[in-house]
């Protein structure tokens, strides 16, 4: 072989920038490549490219008979110029390098660029040096660089965007080293691909990339988030033309025809299926596919539910009533008439109605005739509290299915093994819940009955179950709309709510205690906040005798504002860790997280299926690592480590205060309720009554008498968008009101 033969078939390295691309797809590109001292050179092969990356094309030389002498390319990499920025994020965000955070990271950046990677190869010394750490930390650092070196550029790149390590190692295990040309071609990738990632923070990166606002994938991509964004306000459908106008405001097309082509990609969602849109009264609903599929499967298992319970005969009702309910009213009579002769019933009733007692007589009925009885609820807490009334064991409803944190091992081909399954505070459950929960049900065999609070906010998921089966009937409903005697002042002045009324501070019971306290003569809002810190440092513990971090919750409407869940539970923390710990809490920095700290009480924000934490679940820090990020929190099911590896404390917030919503479900021997003016736009009698039910022996409501007074009178029936409240299935017969 010639030597000229030689070289033409040896591995050559072409660096460059893309001039042109003649074709291009994820297996194979061609086009034309100017090397950096100004050359042309043709190329083709395996590789994705785009026209002006800068690449390094490794390969052979070939002639080829059209387009004559070419780079038969066989790999590539990216010739990324290490950018300030890029490095300095991920030297700052990378879990493997310690010792290096964001200050030192950036004179890192500064002082060698793109000369990094030389540097810290071939003069670690220099590194360390200049960053003032020790040469092991830069020896460290060296061999985590050069441990990724063939990706570093690509991560690098990542880095410039502000995502997180984690975030950047699941892109590049998706996507390998190609990341860089997916992302750039169609950076709305993200949002399918990456958990976390929603539109506006992709369309952020999108845009600092250059991505037109006409990209096909940035339309599709923002009308699927308009449909999500209703869904995380509890709606299930949004009518055609409004998701129009949505997607027209949130893209901001700089064309004439901005909505005919957000229409065409509409229609084009719904032709692949992506979205579905229903028809209904000469209405276009537009919905998540599978939302849509979950509330026609309820309608039909409502529409089909059958008639009569499997378990007792006809003729021994009577006599199965009066064994078990001899002590009931004959409003919570009839719900357990109906619980034995129907196999699906719903029983709904405000705080003091009975609800729980009639659970506990329901239970006792069947378990008589000595059949099987399952008791749920949406939460933990809820479950607890069924527990201590009915005296037997209760689940949530995602350890009944079976759920290990990835999926659930109850379902139509393995369904639930019981006579009857009770499910309390069904005002907590979403569509999806409830699918799963029916999905898993043989009517056949189990007699469903659904127990709920109509009065109470709507769930925090898409639908609102209980108050669309109370509206429309496809079951026998009972409303207990008569207060027990036993119900106390804390459950008459929390209905009285219901009428309008804030009752005064009650005079103190037996315990020595008010049930009921209304301080609401703060119109100021740093009086309001005063108020409620002079509370928890001298009043919950020294005169109602309250345990702070068991005992008492603060509820407020709003996350944002000096009233708001994140401005108290800053001033909480550093209250808290002084009064019962002697520990002195420097506040954040404007706009930081509060850092969170041994002993702290704090709330899981998000389903973590991985470590088994459900979204609302509250526990207290127990151990704080060594490590940026890692701790363990104590909850009630069992000890959870949160380590930099699966960025689990990104998804804990404090939780001195909570939001009304959030404390759903949920129940506290005292409840502390700001209930002020500046939050009148949120207000309405619901949500003032949701907060005051939370309480089992005391309430206090800490406001303006203006502001309890306007929330007690706004009436607002949340009537979310549902299919169960539009779509046509049978009205059962039996419509009367206990």
């Amino acid at each position: 072989m010639t030597r000229a033969r030689a070289r033409e078939t040896s591995t050559v390295a072409v660096c460059g920038r893309v001039e042109t691309v003649f074709y291009a797809s994820p297996r194979f590109s061609a086009g034309r490549l100017r090397t950096d001292d100004g050359k042309t050179v043709s190329f083709a092969g395996a590789l994705m490219v785009q026209q002006h990356d800068s690449v390094v094309l490794h390969g052979t030389w070939e002639r080829h008979a059209k387009y004559g002498r070419q780079l038969k390319v066989v790999r590539f990499t990216f010739d990324q110029r290490i950018t300030g920025e890029g490095l300095a994020h991920f030297l700052a965000s990378h879990k493997g390098i310690r010792g290096i955070g964001p200050v030192k990271a950036r004179r890192i950046a500064e002082v060698f660029g793109d000369e990094f990677d030389r540097v810290i190869d071939e003069e670690p010394a220099r590194v360390a040096a200049v960053a003032k750490v020790p040469l092991s930390a830069a020896m460290t650092l060296r061999d985590e660089w050069l441990g990724t070196r063939t990706l570093n550029s690509a991560m690098t790149w990542l880095a410039s965007f502000q995502l997180t390590h984690y975030q950047m190692t699941t892109l590049i295990e998706k996507f390998g080293n190609a990341v860089v040309t997916v992302l750039k071609t169609d950076p709305y990738l993200l949002v399918r691909e990456v958990p976390g990632f929603g539109f506006k923070r992709v369309d952020l990166v999108a845009r600092k990339m250059g991505t037109p606002k006409e990209h096909p994938s940035r339309l599709r991509a923002g009308i699927v988030h308009c449909v999500a964004e209703r869904l995380g306000r509890g709606d299930c459908w949004i009518e055609y033309e409004d998701l129009l106008d949505l997607a027209n405001i949130l893209l901001v097309l700089d064309v004439a025809d901005s909505r005919n082509r957000i229409e065409r990609a509409l229609d084009s969602l719904i032709a692949e299926g992506a979205l579905a849109c229903v028809s209904v009264g000469g209405r276009f609903l537009v919905a998540q596919p599978a939302m849509h599929r979950m509330e026609c499967d309820l309608a039909e298992i409502f529409a089909a539910r059958g008639r009569g319970n499997p378990h007792f005969p006809p003729d021994d009702l009577d006599e199965l009533v009066d064994a078990a309910g001899s002590d009931l009213n004959e409003c919570q009579q009839r719900a357990l008439e109906a619980s034995a002769r129907e196999n699906v019933v719903l029983i709904c009733g405000g705080a003091g109605a009975g609800k729980t007692f009639t659970i506990a007589a329901i239970t006792r009925m069947y378990e008589t005739a000595g059949l099987d009885v399952v008791l749920a609820a949406p939460t933990g807490k809820a479950a607890k509290r069924i527990e201590q009334v009915v005296g037997r064991e209760a689940m949530t409803i995602h350890r009944l299915l079976g759920f290990n944190g990835h999926a659930y091992s109850a379902g139509p081909d393995e369904p639930i093994e019981a006579d009857v399954v009770i499910v309390d505070e069904v005002s907590m459950v979403d569509v999806p819940l409830a699918w799963r929960l029916f999905q898993a049900l043989d009517l056949r065999r189990t007699c469903v009955v659904l127990v709920g609070d109509h009065n109470q906010l709507p769930p925090v998921g898409p639908g609102n179950l209980l108050r669309d089966l109370i509206e429309r009937r496809p079951c026998p409903t009972v409303v207990l709309d008569q207060v027990v005697r036993q119900a106390g002042v804390l459950k008459e002045n929390s209905l009285a709510i219901l009428t309008g009324d804030v009752r005064a501070t009650a005079t103190a019971g037996p315990d020595g205690r008010p049930p009921w306290i209304a301080l609401n003569r703060r119109s100021n809002i740093l009086d309001v906040q005063h108020c409620v810190l002079e509370l928890f440092e001298s009043a919950l513990v020294e005169r109602l005798r309250f345990d702070l971090l068991a005992e008492v919750q603060l509820l407020t409407p709003t996350h944002k504002g000096p009233l708001g869940t994140e401005a108290l539970n800053v001033l909480l923390q550093r209250l808290v860790q002084r009064k019962l710990h002697g520990v002195t809490v420097t506040p954040p920095a404007p706009g930081r997280r509060p850092r969170l700290l041994l002993r702290d009480r704090v709330i899981q924000t998000r389903n973590n299926y991985d470590l088994g934490v459900m979204n609302g679940a509250i526990g207290i820090v127990t151990e704080i690592g060594p490590r940026r990020g890692e701790l363990t929190v104590r909850f009630d099911h069992a000890d959870i480590a949160y380590t930099p590896e699966n960025e689990g404390v990104r998804d804990l917030a404090l939780a001195y205060a909570l939001t009304i919503h959030k404390s759903q479900g949920s129940e506290y021997p005292c409840a502390v309720i700001i209930v002020h003016k500046a939050h009148s736009f949120m207000h309405h009698r619901n949500l003032l009554y949701t907060g005051v039910t939370r309480a089992r022996d005391v309430a206090i409501l800490v406001g303006d008498s203006w502001g309890m007074r306007n929330c007690a009178q706004k009436e607002k029936v949340e009537k979310r968008k549902t299919f169960l409240s539009v779509l046509d299935f049978p009205v059962d017969s039996a419509r009367g009101r206990g």
